[in-house]
């Protein structure tokens, strides 16, 4: 009996180990998935290194700013910049970095903000101001919230700081040996209110934090959790077409369909265009499906513009259908099929941001990452659905899209055996 199940063993493994393309595949593609989320996600683990980048426009005209932006850049998790290129950096500039997707946020101190927080906590008239948090909307608010909150406590803090040494002085000048218990009482909750600046409950802030996103795009609201990952989770579900297209065309070779069809008076690209355009269809179905259910299931904005939508789905369907061609070019076996099919589409969705949002990733992957379609389709679908934005300026994004599916086409045709 052992000698029997032994043998069998041994039969499945040389069958197995028959493949060598098929094997390097089976071990090539956990490698390569461990190797991309580790680096994307390697700074998360890491205090110090690939610091939250943050854009600082210091209008302010005291201290009070630098101070907190100091600080800001004094913890591992910061790397405040105020400068670009040797410039200092404006508000127009940090608007336009943001837009550009060089960086994602950037922090606005008015001029007034020392004098604000400096003020006599005496006055009858209390003055205000408001820092500027200007964020791209396709940032994540579990990457967001955090830093708003850092933000909150040194501002907080910096507020208290500026306001008590005159906040003591009033309570002193005021409670002189003389003064009465209760209008003593009555000082010293005033005192405490203006050393507090309304901060610690007391009343209206001095200093608030207005959330905001550069000039141009519409946004009526911040993005939901729907709107920032549908559309990488979709791009992801799309490329599975790849093993479809894949494995049929194997089947095709398998029977000798293709055989009989080169005595038909047609070339080679007109015959692999016939046998991608069912499948360009289903993919155009699937995506029409999960953005259609995303909006009236969950009330997923669709954007406002609708030409946009088609054209970018067009574009990201037509890359899809070519990677498939090409694979179908490269696969000699079901096996190789399956393991090129999965170590492709994990690696190209991981670079591409579909898993792990690339402004976290080091600035080398991010680069890496724009060698993938599923990086332009991801920024193309962002900019529609949580930008704002509109057909025109998709349009670079759309001609990346379809300059891979020309390529992977033309590859795939290239060398691609009928037989």
């Amino acid at each position: 009996m052992l000698n029997q199940i032994l043998a069998s063993a041994w039969k499945d493994l040389k069958i197995f180990f028959k493949d060598p393309g098929a094997v390097a595949l089976i071990f090539l593609q956990p490698f390569m998935f461990i190797v991309v989320m580790s680096y994307a996600l390697g700074g998360m683990f890491k205090p110090g290194e690939d610091q939250i980048q943050l854009l600082a426009v210091n209008q302010d005209r005291g201290t009070q700013a630098a101070a907190i932006l100091r600080q800001l850049d004094e913890m591992d998790a910061f790397q405040v910049e105020t400068t670009w290129e040797g410039q200092p950096v404006t508000r127009e500039m940090a608007e336009n970095l943001i837009v550009e997707e060089k960086r994602n946020i950037a922090l606005v101190f008015s001029s007034d903000f020392s004098e604000v927080l400096e003020q006599d906590p005496a006055a009858a008239e209390r003055h205000t101001t408001k820092i500027l948090f200007i964020v791209d909307p396709a940032t994540s608010s579990q990457f967001v919230e955090p830093i708003l909150g850092t933000l909150q406590g040194l501002i907080e803090r910096s507020t208290y700081n500026a306001m008590m040494p005159k906040g003591l002085d009033y309570l002193f000048e005021r409670l002189a040996p003389q003064t009465p218990v209760k209008q003593r009482e009555t000082f010293k909750s005033q005192a405490q209110e203006a050393m507090s600046g309304g901060l610690l409950g007391g009343g209206e802030p001095v200093v608030t934090v207005e959330q905001t996103t550069p000039a141009g795009m519409r946004v009526e609201k911040y993005p939901d959790t729907f709107q920032q990952n549908v559309p990488g989770y979709t791009i992801y579900g799309i490329f599975w077409i790849v093993s479809l297209l894949a494995g049929s065309v194997l089947q095709e070779k398998r029977e000798g369909t293709f055989r009989r069809l080169l005595v038909a008076p047609m070339n080679r690209a007109v015959m692999l265009a016939g046998k991608l355009v069912p499948y360009y269809l289903i993919n155009l179905l699937q995506l029409a499906i999960m953005l259609g259910a995303s909006s009236l299931l969950f009330g997923m904005s669709l954007g406002h513009s609708p030409a946009g939508l088609v054209v970018v789905s067009l574009a990201a369907a037509a890359a899809a259908t070519g990677l498939g061609v090409l694979v179908s070019a490269l696969a000699r076996t079901e096996a190789q099929v399956g393991g090129l099919t999965i170590l492709l589409l994990l690696t190209l969705s991981a670079l591409g941001g579909c898993f792990v949002p690339r402004f976290i990733m080091p600035g080398w992957l991010r680069t890496i990452g724009l060698i993938t379609p599923h990086a332009w389709a991801l920024d193309a679908y962002q900019d529609l659905l949580v930008r704002g934005y509109g057909l025109l300026e998709v349009l670079p994004k759309v001609g990346g899209l379809a300059a891979f599916a020309i390529v992977f086409f033309a590859i795939g045709v290239w060398r691609f055996r009928f037989e």
